[in-house]
């Protein structure tokens, strides 16, 4: 079984949250012009760009959050790496590269 990508999965969920609010904002769109126009629905822009913008944020802010937390576990050092290389320097006098 293949490894969980986070990075991969939230992409796709950034482009599944564009696809639903331009989906939703569309069928809004037809509703209220077909019931009475700009009178039936004036804060509709509004709460579209509240909306997507709140949802935009939030997967971005957790693609950045995996992003650092993926880099700074990479950068780790392994603690024994420096004990196992002056124990190999004391054995040959040569520092193992």
């Amino acid at each position: 079984m293949k490894p969980f990508n986070r990075e991969k999965f939230l992409l796709y969920m950034l482009a599944g949250i564009f696809t639903w609010q331009a989906s939703l904002f569309t069928f809004g769109v037809v509703k209220c012009f077909g019931t009475g126009g700009r009178e039936a629905c004036p804060n509709l822009g509004d709460r579209y760009e509240n909306t997507v913008g709140i949802m935009v944020a939030t997967t971005l802010a957790l693609l950045g959050a995996g992003a650092v937390s993926s880099v700074a576990t990479s950068k780790k050092e392994d603690p024994t790496d420096s004990i196992k290389s002056k124990q190999a320097y004391a054995r040959t006098g040569k520092v193992d590269e």
